[in-house]
């Protein structure tokens, strides 16, 4: 078959066959000398390309589109119970945080007036 014939029994475009040629999908033999070049694919090649666009794949290519959808959502509740875990667990430390620092200042503040007290009243203008 001709380019042209291939391109009508597929339903597609001669450029649509030419990319099918180049990508392996089709293939076939250019014959005839410089200027006179014609690319001849076997019909079977062009009969078998036609039951893969058709649906010798269609079903088993749903399919994984379908599998891949439930994967998709799976992962996509994953990361919302991910994303409240992770919110819980910065609210709690923030919550244990802020005690940690008001006490690390008290102490600050109780160390300060207890070298204070202890450099005695003459220091405490300075």
């Amino acid at each position: 078959m001709t380019v042209t014939e291939a391109a009508e029994a597929l339903g597609v475009s001669e450029r649509t066959v030419w990319r099918y040629l180049r990508s392996g999908r089709l293939s076939g033999e250019t014959i005839g000398p410089a200027g006179q070049q014609r690319t001849l694919i076997a019909p079977s090649d062009v009969e078998a390309a036609r039951a893969g666009r058709d649906g010798g794949n269609t079903s088993a290519l749903r399919a994984e589109v379908e599998r891949l959808s439930d994967e998709v959502a799976a992962l996509r509740a994953e990361r919302d119970q991910l994303k409240t875990a992770l919110a819980a667990a910065r609210a709690e430390i923030a919550r244990l945080h802020r005690p940690v620092t008001q006490r690390a200042g008290d102490m600050v503040l109780a160390g300060l007036s207890h070298l204070a007290a202890r450099r005695g009243p003459r220091h405490a203008h300075r």
